[in-house]
C-alpha cells in the first residue's frame, strides 16, 4: 500500500513540474515574438526643396600643401664628418649643410694629377723627338690618348671629391633629420628632409559642373579661418583630368606664402569668382543622410517616405545645390533619419 502511494506522489510530481516548464515555455516563446514596427510612425522634421539665388561665388574647403619637399642625401657614401642643420633650420638650394669624409677620394685625386703632369711631360717629350726624326706619329699619338685618358681620370677623381659635399636641393626649412655627425652614410640614402613652406599648393575637390568653368592660371583668393581678416593669393597649377567615383575633380592652386604665414596642413578656404549669380535648387545639407560622399535622402511620400539618390553641387552656407534628384516643393526629412528606411511611416514635429 505504501509502495502504491509512493508511485502516485512521484507521477504527481513530474506531471507538476511537466506543467511548470510548458507554462515557462509558453512565456519565454511569447517574449521571442517579434514586434512588426514598421507600422509605428516616426516622429521627423521636414524642409522644402526650393529655388534660391546662387551667387558667382564658388567656394571650397580646401587644405595646403608644401609645393616641394626634398630628401637631402649623400652621393657619395662615408662617414659624415659635418651636418650643419637641426630641425627647423632654414636653407637654400645648392647649399652646402655638411659633408662625408672624402680623404680616400683625395688620394685618388692626388694620384690622378700626379698622373697627368707625367702624361703632359710624355707628350711634349714624343713630340719633341717626332719633330727631330727621333720618333713615330704613332708614338706622338698614343702620347696624345694617354693624356686624354689623364685628364678623364683627373676630372673624376675631382667629382668624387666634390661629391663628398652634402647639399640641400631646394630652398625650404628642415622637417625631419636622420643622420648624425659620426655615422657612416649611404649613397642615396635620405639625411633629412626640407619642405619649401614659401611656396604651398590649396588642393580642392570640385564638381562635374564646376571644374568645366576652371582654367590653368585662373585667380583665387585664399582665407584661413586662423588667420581672420587675411587673404591670400592663388593662382590655379593644376586640374585633374580624371574624376572621382563621386565626379569631383582634383584642382590645385599655388599660394603665395613667401612670409610664410601659412602652414602645410591649414584648413582653408577657396573662392572663385564665376561671375553673374544664378538661381539654382537648394535644400538643407543636414538632409543628407551620409553626406556628400554618398548623396542621399528621404523624401515625404503622404504618410510615408522614400528614399532617393540625389547628385548635388556646391555649398551655399547651410544649404546645398541640387543638381539632380529633386524637384522644387518636395518635402525632405531633415532630422529623425537614423530611425527611417525606405518607406517607412513618419509623423511630423509640430
Amino acid at each position: 500500500m505504501k509502495k502504491r502511494t509512493l508511485i502516485v506522489v512521484i507521477v504527481a510530481m513530474f506531471a507538476v513540474i511537466g506543467i511548470v516548464l510548458a507554462n515557462n515555455k509558453k512565456e519565454l516563446d511569447a517574449k521571442k515574438v517579434v514586434v512588426d514596427r514598421s507600422k509605428i510612425p516616426v516622429s521627423v522634421a521636414v524642409a522644402k526643396v526650393t529655388m534660391q539665388t546662387l551667387d558667382g561665388n564658388l567656394r571650397l574647403p580646401a587644405t595646403l600643401e608644401p609645393a616641394k619637399t626634398a630628401d637631402i642625401s649623400a652621393t657619395t657614401g662615408g662617414k659624415i664628418v659635418s651636418l650643419r642643420i637641426q630641425l627647423g633650420s632654414h636653407v637654400s638650394m645648392g647649399q652646402v649643410i655638411g659633408s662625408v669624409d672624402t680623404r680616400q677620394q683625395q688620394l685618388g685625386e692626388n694620384d690622378a694629377q700626379e698622373a697627368l703632369r707625367k702624361a703632359e711631360k710624355d707628350y711634349q717629350l714624343s713630340k719633341e723627338l717626332y719633330e727631330g726624326n727621333a720618333g713615330t706619329a704613332q708614338g706622338v699619338k698614343d702620347a696624345q690618348h694617354a693624356l686624354d685618358a689623364a685628364r678623364i681620370r683627373v676630372q673624376q677623381s675631382g667629382q668624387k671629391v666634390g661629391d663628398g659635399a652634402i647639399k640641400s636641393p631646394i630652398s625650404g626649412i628642415i622637417t625631419t633629420k636622420n643622420g648624425e655627425v659620426g655615422e657612416y652614410a649611404n649613397p642615396g640614402a635620405t639625411l633629412a628632409t626640407v619642405v619649401d613652406v614659401y611656396s604651398l599648393k590649396a588642393v580642392v575637390f570640385v564638381s562635374e559642373k564646376d571644374v568645366y568653368q576652371l582654367k590653368i592660371g585662373r585667380p583665387a583668393a585664399i582665407a584661413a579661418d586662423v588667420l581672420p581678416g587675411k587673404t591670400f593669393n592663388g593662382k590655379v597649377s593644376f586640374i585633374s583630368p580624371v574624376g572621382d567615383e563621386n565626379h569631383n575633380y582634383r584642382v590645385e592652386l599655388t599660394v603665395d606664402n613667401k612670409a610664410a604665414e601659412l602652414k602645410a596642413g591649414t584648413y582653408t578656404q577657396v573662392n572663385f569668382d564665376l561671375g553673374s549669380s544664378t538661381n539654382a535648387l537648394q535644400m538643407p545639407k543636414i538632409a543628407l543622410v551620409e553626406g556628400t560622399k554618398n548623396p542621399y535622402v528621404y523624401v515625404v511620400n503622404g504618410e510615408q517616405v522614400i528614399m532617393k539618390k540625389i547628385t548635388v553641387g556646391r555649398e551655399v552656407g547651410e544649404n546645398i545645390e541640387v543638381l539632380n534628384g529633386l524637384n522644387e516643393g518636395e518635402e525632405i526629412v531633415t532630422s529623425g533619419q537614423i530611425n527611417l528606411t525606405n518607406g517607412s511611416r513618419i509623423t511630423r514635429t509640430r
